[in-house]
């Protein structure tokens, strides 16, 4: 920790003079990119693709570094160093803005879009808008939300068919209700356990199966220790590019729209990749070995879990933003 804080410290030290009194920039504005995935993933892609571009579009005048892995600290650590203004820009999960805007949670509930498409046109649009306009009040600046692939089941007993299929089954999930909920409510059995643990939990047999993307399923190798995987895609997941506010603000107008320009070509290009990829690795898996259906009817699912959207809508979400994005679908 004094070793991680060192750093960061160093980091904020290194940043300093980047603006000149009164807010004007001085010929090179040296930045941070930190994310916690691995090198060479989808993040990291998405990242360089990002830092490449607007060091590009700016002939060098913004300079950015990478730091994959952790290497800046722990998804937290990370997300409170950008408010901070220490980390200038982050790539991360939806997921963890509901600590600080807790309708953000709404782009966990179950069903609620038909697929990424559907939602990016309603997240670049007034819905994306208002979230966006509560984030930045966190000094979390959202710059663009991508493509994190959609939630499936993968298990060792038999593919689900309807949620009948579940009762019985031990699933992990990860520790947020909403996903915990949804497991429940197709009939199985929740289990809050760290992604890291899961191959081992499956291999052990301490746990039945696990729900998330087929882009993070076959990276860690779960068709090692998996025989069904059931194309449910009950959940999207997005990724989201993150500016620090306390850093976007001091930009000028033409420096700003530099990293709206860069995050839009990062943005763009990253949404069609991990549609190729989730179809290039659904398929690996399959070629593995893996058992791979499409239950022939979704309504059972979507009804069974209705109750989660009661659950969540009314409380840590509003009704009016939930209305307003099923208006739009």
């Amino acid at each position: 920790m004094k070793k991680m804080m060192l750093i960061l410290v160093m980091l904020l030290v290194a940043s300093v003079g980047l603006f000149a009194q009164g807010g004007s920039e001085v010929s090179t504005i040296e930045y941070k990119l930190s994310h916690t995935a691995a090198v060479g993933g989808h993040f990291d892609l998405i990242a360089n693709k990002f830092v490449e571009t607007l060091d590009s579009m700016s002939e060098g005048r913004f300079k950015g570094t990478v730091y994959p892995a952790e290497q800046l600290g722990k998804e937290s650590q990370v997300i409170q160093s950008v408010q901070n203004g220490v980390i200038e820009f982050t790539i991360i999960g939806h997921d963890p803005l509901a600590q600080f805007v807790s309708d953000s949670a709404v782009l966990s509930l179950p069903f609620l879009f038909k697929d990424h498409e559907q939602a990016f046109d309603i997240l670049d649009g007034a819905v994306g808008q208002e979230l966006e306009t509560k984030l930045v009040a966190k000094n979390l600046h959202i710059l663009g939300w991508s493509n994190n692939g959609a939630r499936v089941y993968t298990n060792n007993t038999r593919p689900l068919e309807m949620p009948a299929d579940f009762v019985g089954l031990k699933f992990r999930s990860p520790e947020n209700p909403v996903n915990l909920a949804v497991t429940s409510s197709l009939g199985g059995i929740p289990s809050a356990l760290a992604y890291g643990e899961v191959y081992t939990a499956l291999q052990q047999k301490t746990i039945d199966g696990q729900e998330n993307a087929v882009i993070n399923i076959y990276p860690s190798k779960l068709q090692e220790v998996q025989k069904y995987m059931s194309m449910t895609n009950h959940i999207l997941s997005f990724v989201v590019i993150v500016a620090s506010e306390d850093f976007y603000n001091k930009l000028s107008d033409d420096d700003k729209a530099l990293v709206d320009s860069a995050a839009e070509v990062a943005r763009d290009w990253h949404r069609g990749y991990v549609d190729d990829l989730s179809t290039e690795l659904t398929q690996k898996m399959i070629d593995e070995g893996v058992k791979v259906n499409y239950p022939a009817d979704m309504k059972p699912f979507q009804e069974a879990t209705k109750s989660v959207h009661e659950e969540y809508v009314g409380k840590s979400i509003s009704v009016e933003l939930y209305n307003k994005i099923l208006q739009q679908l």
